[in-house]
């Protein structure tokens, strides 16, 4: 015999839409990867363009890949900290890249941690004029950062925590073109390169939607049972 309990129908109310929705959000999360990395072997497959020919306002060139000419500001480098590459920690090295059309960003991939925190590695640029190809990375959600971080001071190598144009530019005291970019196998000044489209592969989300439509399920079939539960006596 169905018993009405207000309470327990009230939190059954609340949580199933809940986590029916973050199923869905997961499958979604999904989708947006998949096509995500569809539109990037579409355009790495694709001739790089030549930088003379990028439109840097155009909200639709993410993962294109681009050709410069230039070279390296070897003295100026920032360490992207807490990158992990087979298991050990490390930094991912960013150098501004001059050409007659402005001056480029470009992580030119990881390099391991010194011994101590305090030890910052040596860091190889080549000085001559060269032509690189990149990809314009979008990237795929950050760790938020907590108060902001302060560039100033002349010591460089700067270490960072998270990659910031507006303040990079100003700790380098010159605008940089407003894209971020990953240098491509094989061209001057590259360290070591595993670059990942996403930071999640699509099967996981769909993994984490299963397991939130079972919780939706395990919930209804609680609610159920203990609806139809049968009274206990008293002296039972």
């Amino acid at each position: 015999m169905f018993r009405f309990d207000w309470k327990m129908t009230l939190f059954v109310l609340l949580l199933l839409p809940v986590l029916i929705r973050l199923g869905y959000w997961q499958l979604e999360r999904e989708a947006e990867k998949r096509d995500l990395q569809q539109l990037y072997e579409e355009r790495q497959s694709s001739a790089p363009l030549p930088i003379s020919g990028v439109d840097w306002s155009d909200k639709d060139i993410g993962w294109s890949r681009i050709q410069a000419e230039g070279y390296y500001e070897t003295e100026y480098n920032f360490l992207l900290d807490n990158r992990i590459q087979s298991g050990q920690v490390g930094y991912e090295v960013l150098t501004p890249f001059r050409t007659d059309y402005g001056v480029l960003l470009i992580n030119r991939g990881w390099i391991a941690a010194g011994p101590r925190r305090e030890i910052l590695p040596s860091i190889e640029t080549p000085e001559d004029k060269a032509v690189i190809e990149a990809t314009i990375y979008i990237p795929d959600g950050e760790l938020m950062m907590f108060g902001e971080e302060t560039l100033s001071g002349e010591q460089w190598p700067k270490r960072i925590q998270q990659v910031h144009l507006a303040r990079m530019s100003e700790a380098l005291g010159e605008k940089l073109i407003p894209a971020r970019l990953r240098l491509s196998a094989g061209s001057a000044g590259e360290l070591s390169i595993d670059w990942q489209t996403v930071n999640m592969q699509p099967e996981v989300h769909r993994g984490y939607a299963i397991q939130w439509f079972l919780m939706a399920a395990a919930l209804v079939v609680l609610f159920v049972f203990f609806s139809f539960r049968r009274k206990e006596k008293p002296n039972e």
